[in-house]
């Protein structure tokens, strides 16, 4: 299983306009998850799972800093396996800079650590990626970083358009970029969510999203493109989202929301 850093929500936050324009009503929000099995194929031999992800976005002014981690055991005929994900990184408010650090734990043991930045060109036509242990790549496209990403999908959803495609960045060094093609729809006040239990999040615009990960080099335009990932859930104007699902393609997760905070802007 390969961990996709969502909220590309802002989960994909989601993932263009300054990014203080969209999150003018909130400084940031830390959300944590509950992870259970949904369903899986014959052929992945996973039988159950279970964990929970937490996601923290604190508003320091200049930008962003994100906090995730996402611990997750899935049942196996063969045995148990525990992936443990973290990722910490800072986004700039205009998007054009993102540093990371990620790392992945199998079972306890580390196999994989990434770090480095994303740098987009002051005239939007280029993207480059330094890695501090891995070979750089240049994309002659923008590649969203996650919060930018988000943002961009809040724009779409308000402007009453129901599609939104972008380049976005992951940071996994052998895959750090997918095409993702969101579907966004808007919500009635009398459909119910997760987030119907937190005042935070009352009266707020929402969409139901329904986004496909893509292995970039297809740009999503090769009909016989099987898709690396795919995730719904509800976005909430204010960049939270709930109800989130996790289609790793061979299995599925579900989540619900356990825990929220929303933080308020003083910038």
């Amino acid at each position: 299983m390969t961990q996709k850093t969502a909220f590309a929500f802002l989960i994909p936050f989601a993932f263009s306009a300054p990014a203080a324009s969209a999150f003018a009503d909130v400084a940031g929000y830390r959300a944590v998850y509950d992870i259970a099995f949904g369903s899986s194929d014959a052929a992945s031999g996973i039988t159950g799972a279970e964990g929970r992800y937490v996601f923290d976005l604190e508003d320091v002014c200049e930008g962003y800093t994100l906090n995730e981690r996402f611990v997750v055991q899935l049942s196996r005929r063969g045995g148990p396996t525990l992936q443990d994900y973290r990722l910490t990184a800072f986004e700039s408010a205009s998007g054009d800079h993102y540093r990371f650090k990620r790392t992945i734990d199998l079972n306890g043991k580390q196999t994989q650590k990434a770090g480095g930045t994303l740098n987009i060109d002051a005239g939007g036509e280029k993207s480059d990626v330094s890695y501090d242990t891995a070979d750089d790549i240049s994309y002659d496209t923008v590649v969203l970083p996650p919060v930018m990403h988000v943002i961009e999908l809040l724009e779409t959803a308000k402007a009453g358009e129901k599609r939104h495609a972008a380049t976005v960045f992951d940071g996994d060094v052998d895959t750090p970029a997918f095409y993702a093609v969101t579907r966004l729809n808007a919500l009635s006040d009398n459909e119910k969510t997760q987030g119907d239990h937190y005042e935070a999040l009352s009266g707020l615009e929402r969409w139901k999203i329904d986004s496909v990960y893509y292995p970039f080099e297809n740009n999503g335009d090769d009909q016989g493109a099987t898709p690396d990932f795919l995730f719904e859930g509800v976005l909430y104007e204010n960049g939270v989202i709930t109800d989130l699902q996790l289609d790793y393609v061979d299995f599925e997760l579900t989540t619900a929301l356990s825990d929220l905070e929303v933080r308020e802007k003083d910038c």
